[in-house]
């Protein structure tokens, strides 16, 4: 049997022409999205809510209750995530189903009484968490910064 060698061959290191991955939308995207998400859970942890069980909360409180595929659809999760979500927080009482009288084939996805007062609760802080994450940009900056994003958010 012939022997191969243990050694580790050192990386090779490829660089595109002009690349660099900190120039790239999507990187700088997920490093932002990282620092506003990290600023959120380390405030609202201790209510062993992540993001975006916060984020289902906030979009039912905004508008009552929603279909599991539309709720997913406005906080941007796939069907199978907000499924996940949608389970922990009914195990938690936060949320609750019931069948759309209108159309007996859909179930509806409310907030509780405890799921109102949490998120009551948890908006102002979620508002400070933004308030941090932004602090670096003026007013100006602040708002090209959420008319770009809401430009590539509805590309």
């Amino acid at each position: 049997m012939p022997r191969t060698s243990t050694k580790v061959a050192a990386p090779v290191r490829r660089q595109a022409p002009d690349y660099r991955l900190e120039d790239q939308v999507g990187f700088l995207l997920r490093r932002a999205y990282q620092r506003a998400s990290s600023n959120l859970v380390e405030q609202i942890g201790s209510h062993d809510l992540t993001a975006p069980q916060f984020a289902t909360l906030a979009r039912l409180y905004e508008r009552g209750a929603l279909s599991q595929n539309l709720l997913g659809r406005l906080v941007a999760m796939e069907p199978a995530n907000i499924r996940d979500v949608v389970l922990r927080l009914k195990k938690r009482r936060l949320v609750a189903t019931r069948r759309d009288p209108t159309d007996r084939r859909l179930v509806l996805i409310d907030l509780t009484a405890a799921g109102v007062a949490l998120v009551e609760q948890l908006i102002p802080i979620e508002i400070a968490c933004t308030a941090k994450t932004l602090a670096r940009l003026d007013a100006e900056q602040k708002q090209l910064l959420y008319d770009l994003l809401g430009r590539l958010a509805d590309n």
